[in-house]
C-alpha cells in the first residue's frame, strides 16, 4: 500500500513525537493510561470484525529459506496457539531484519497491520514497518538499539522475555508511541513476548563454535514458561537448519556460476580472479573484495578488485589514491599491481594483513582497513584510511590464503598461491562466513591452476609449431641439397664417360653447376645456423593433399597391384586457401595418410583408402581420411594423439601428436573415429584465411 507523504504540520508533529521530551510526557502514567485505553478500544473494534479467512500470510507452500521461515512462524501460531511470531536473521552489517511474520488471523490481517504502519509513519521522521525487512531491522552494536528485545537476546546468547510488546519494536517505534503500542498489546491480550536466539555449530580448527544466526520472536496471551522456551528453541533449530541449507545452496550455486564463467575465460587469469571478487561482493553482500597472487619474486600483487558500486566508483577510488599519495613521495594505488604489491619476506611488510595470512597459512582478520595497505600507504595516511573505512561502514577485513597441491619427491605439499580479501560491515565475521570465503578462495586457486595449465598448453602448442616449422624448413633445405648433389654426380659422371668430342658441350654447363655449388654452400651455411621458421602463406589445400599422397604412394596403380590397396581421392574445387606453411600442411596430411596405409597393411588382404574434402559453411574446409584397416582398440582411442604413444615397436609416437598440435594451432581440429578390425577415419577441420 502506498504511503501518503506527510504535510508540514505532520512533519513538525513527527519531530515532536521522536523527541525525548514528548516521549517523557507521553509515558507519564495519566497520559499513558488514556493512550492505552483509546487504542485498546479501537483495536478491539477492528479485531472483532476480522474474518478468519483473511489471515496475514496464509499457509505457506513453497521451498527455499523464506518459505521455510514463514512455515515456522505459521506453525508456531497455528499449532501451538501463540498470538503471533516473527523470525529475524543475522546478516551483513550486524543487522537483524524481520524475514517472516505471522499473526493469528482472528486478531489482525496484513491489511490492518499496514494501516497501523501508515498511521504511525505520519507522525515520525522515518517510516515505521514490521513487514518490510529494510525498515524492520535492528543493528546489534549500535547504541540506540541496545534496549531492543532482539538485540538483548543476541547479546545474552539465550532467551529474553518481556512484559512489554514495545521492546520488540524499539527504536523503530519511537518512545512517544510506547503507550500506543501498549494499547495494541492490551487489545490483543498479549501478556508476554520473548526473543529466542538460534544457532549453528561450525567446526573450526577441530573445535565446534556456536554461531548465532537469528532470533525467533513470540507473543503469548499468558506468561512465558520454561516449557515455552524449550519448544521455541526446537523451532529455532529448524530455522538454523534452514539457514545452513540456504548457505550450502548459495555456495553451490555461486560456485557453479564461477566455474561456468571460468570455463568461458580460461585463457585470462585476471578475468577469472575478477569474476571471483565480483561474486564475493554481489552474491555474498560484502563491501569489497580483492585477490593477490603469490609471484616468483615472493611478492603478493593485487590482481583483482571489486567494491560495491553502491558505495564507491573507480573514480572515487582513484581520488582516494591521490589523496593518500600526498603523504608519500611514491604513488599509492590499490588498482595497479606494480604498486599494490607487498613482499612476503621483507621486514617492512611484516604487519601487512596479506603477509600475515600468508605466513600463518590461514585466515587473519583485522578491525583496521589500514592493515590491508601498509606499508604501501604510509603511517601518516592512517587517519585518511580510517576516514575512508568509516565512510564505507567497514568494521572488519579478512585475508584468506588459498592453496594448490604440489608433489615433491612423491609427496603432496600444500603451497600458498595467493590471498582473498573481503571487507564487511559486520563487527565480527562468523565461522560460517569464513568457511564460505575459504571456499571462494579455493575457487580462485582452481582458476589460477586452470589458467596456468591452459597457458602451458598454449606454450607447448606454440613451441611444437615453431619447432615443426623450423624442422620442415631444414627438411626443405636438405631436400634441395640432395637435388644439387645428385646434379653434381650426374655432371661428373657425364664428364668422365662422355667421348672427347662431346666434353666441350658438357663443360659448357659448368656455369650452371657453379651456381648450384654456390646454392649448396648457402644451404650448408644455413644448416649450421639455428633453424629458420617457415613463413605462413595462403596455401592450396588440394595441392598439399595431392603431394602428401604422392609422398606415401608414388604410383597408385602399381601400389594397388603390389599391395592390394586402392587409393581413392575426391577433392572439391575452388576451396579457399589456408594460411600456413605449405610443406607443414603437406606433412600433416602425409602423417595421417601414412598411418592409414600402415593400418591396412597390418590387417593384410589389401583394402581401401579414401581421401576427400569439402567446404563447410563459408570459411571452414573439412578433410576426411578413411581406411578399412585394422582399426584402433576402444581402450586406446583416447591415447592416439598422445606424445610417445605408438602401436609400432620402433615408433616414436610423435607424428600424430605433432599433427594434432599443429592443426589446432591453425585454429582447426582433428578427430578420430575407429571400429576395431573394421577401419578408422580422421576428420580434419581447417579455417580458411579468407573471411
Amino acid at each position: 500500500m502506498e504511503t501518503r507523504r506527510p504535510n508540514w504540520l505532520q512533519k513538525r508533529i513527527g519531530q515532536l513525537v521522536n523527541s525525548r521530551l514528548i516521549g517523557w510526557i507521553a509515558n507519564l502514567p495519566p497520559v499513558a493510561w488514556v493512550s492505552r485505553t483509546v487504542v485498546r478500544v479501537l483495536v478491539k473494534r477492528r479485531a472483532g470484525k476480522t474474518p478468519v479467512e483473511e489471515s496475514l500470510i496464509g499457509r505457506v507452500v513453497g521451498s527455499g529459506l523464506e518459505a521455510t521461515l514463514e512455515q515456522i512462524v505459521y506453525d508456531v501460531v497455528e499449532a501451538l496457539g501463540y498470538t503471533g511470531a516473527m523470525v529475524a536473521t543475522y546478516e551483513q552489517g550486524d543487522s537483524l531484519p524481520v524475514r517472516a511474520l505471522y499473526v493469528s488471523p482472528n486478531l489482525a490481517t496484513l491489511e490492518q497491520i499496514h494501516k497501523w504502519e501508515t498511521e504511525i509513519s505520519k507522525y515520525t521522521e522515518q517510516p515505521v514497518s514490521i513487514t518490510d525487512p529494510d525498515i524492520a531491522r535492528v543493528f546489534v552494536y549500535q547504541d540506540e538499539y541496545k534496549d531492543n528485545l532482539s538485540v538483548r537476546a543476541f547479546k545474552a546468547g539465550g532467551p529474553v522475555a518481556s512484559s512489554e510488546l514495545y521492546y520488540l519494536f524499539t527504536p523503530i517505534a519511537p518512545l512517544a508511541s510506547r503507550p500506543l503500542v501498549a494499547g495494541i498489546q492490551q487489545a490483543l491480550g498479549i501478556q508476554e513476548v520473548i526473543a529466542v536466539p538460534f544457532f549453528l555449530e561450525t567446526l573450526v580448527n577441530g573445535q565446534l563454535e556456536r554461531e548465532i544466526v537469528g532470533n525467533l520472536f513470540v507473543a503469548k496471551q499468558g506468561p512465558i514458561s520454561q516449557q515455552d522456551k524449550l519448544v521455541l528453541s526446537a523451532f529455532g533449530r529448524q530455522a538454523a537448519a534452514a539457514i545452513k541449507s540456504e548457505r550450502r545452496r548459495l555456495h553451490i550455486q555461486v560456485a557453479q556460476e564461477i566455474v561456468f564463467e571460468m570455463q568461458s575465460s580460461l585463457h585470462d587469469e585476471v578475468q577469472i580472479l575478477q569474476q571471483i571478487v565480483e561474486g564475493v561482493v554481489s552474491d555474498l553482500g560484502y563491501v569489497g573484495a580483492m585477490v593477490a597472487t603469490y609471484e616468483p619474486d615472493d611478492s603478493l600483487p593485487v590482481r583483482a578488485l571489486c567494491i560495491s558500486p553502491d558505495l564507491a566508483t573507480m573514480e572515487q577510488i582513484h581520488e582516494w589514491e591521490t589523496e593518500i599519495s600526498k603523504y608519500t613521495k611514491q604513488p599509492v594505488s590499490i588498482t595497479d599491481p606494480a604498486i599494490a604489491r607487498v613482499f612476503v619476506y621483507q621486514d617492512e611488510c611484516r604487519h601487512n594483513l596479506s603477509v600475515r595470512a600468508f605466513r600463518a597459512g590461514g585466515p587473519v582478520t583485522s578491525d583496521a582497513l589500514y592493515d590491508l595497505f601498509t606499508p604501501i600507504a604510509p603511517p601518516a595516511s592512517k587517519p585518511v584510511v580510517g576516514g575512508i573505512q568509516q565512510a564505507l561502514g567497514i568494521q572488519q577485513v579478512i585475508a584468506v590464503p588459498f592453496f594448490l597441491r604440489a608433489f615433491t619427491g612423491g609427496r603432496a605439499k600444500r603451497e600458498c598461491v595467493g590471498n582473498l580479501f573481503a571487507a564487511t560491515r559486520s563487527k565480527k565475521l562468523s565461522a560460517g562466513e569464513i568457511e564460505l570465503l575459504k571456499a571462494f578462495a579455493q575457487q580462485a586457486a582452481v582458476g589460477i591452476r586452470n589458467a596456468q595449465l591452459y597457458r602451458k598448453a598454449e606454450e607447448r602448442r606454440q613451441v611444437a609449431q615453431v619447432f615443426g616449422k623450423m624442422a620442415f624448413s631444414a627438411a626443405a633445405f636438405v631436400h634441395k641439397l640432395r637435388n644439387h648433389i645428385a646434379a653434381f654426380q650426374t655432371h661428373l659422371h657425364l664428364v668422365q664417360v662422355a667421348p672427347p668430342d662431346r666434353r666441350d658441350e658438357i663443360l659448357a654447363l659448368s656455369d650452371k653447376m657453379l651456381e648450384r655449388l654456390n646454392e649448396a654452400a648457402d644451404i650448408l651455411n644455413h644448416l649450421h645456423e639455428p633453424w629458420r621458421e617457415a613463413p605462413d602463406v595462403p596455401t592450396d589445400i588440394n595441392a598439399c593433399l595431392k603431394q602428401a599422397v604422392s609422398r606415401v604412394v608414388r604410383d597408385q596403380d602399381e601400389f594397388e597391384a603390389s599391395e592390394g590397396i586402392r587409393v581413392s581421392v575426391a577433392l572439391s574445387e575452388n576451396l579457399p586457401p589456408i594460411k600456413t606453411a605449405p610443406d607443414m600442411l603437406t606433412e600433416a596430411f602425409r602423417v595421417l595418410i601414412k598411418n592409414s596405409v600402415e593400418a591396412i597393411q597390418e590387417k593384410g588382404k589389401g583394402g581401401e583408402l579414401q581421401i576427400k574434402n569439402r567446404l563447410s559453411g563459408s570459411s571452414v574446409v573439412e578433410v576426411s581420411i578413411s581406411d578399412s584397416g585394422l582399426g584402433i582398440r576402444p581402450k586406446d582411442i583416447s591415447k592416439v594423439f598422445e606424445l610417445q604413444w605408438s602401436t609400432k615397436e620402433a615408433g616414436m609416437g610423435f607424428g600424430l601428436f605433432w599433427t594434432k598440435e599443429y592443426i589446432e594451432g591453425l585454429g582447426g581440429s582433428v578427430k578420430v573415429e575407429s571400429v576395431w578390425r573394421e577401419g578408422t577415419t580422421f576428420q580434419v577441420r581447417l579455417p580458411s584465411s579468407v573471411k
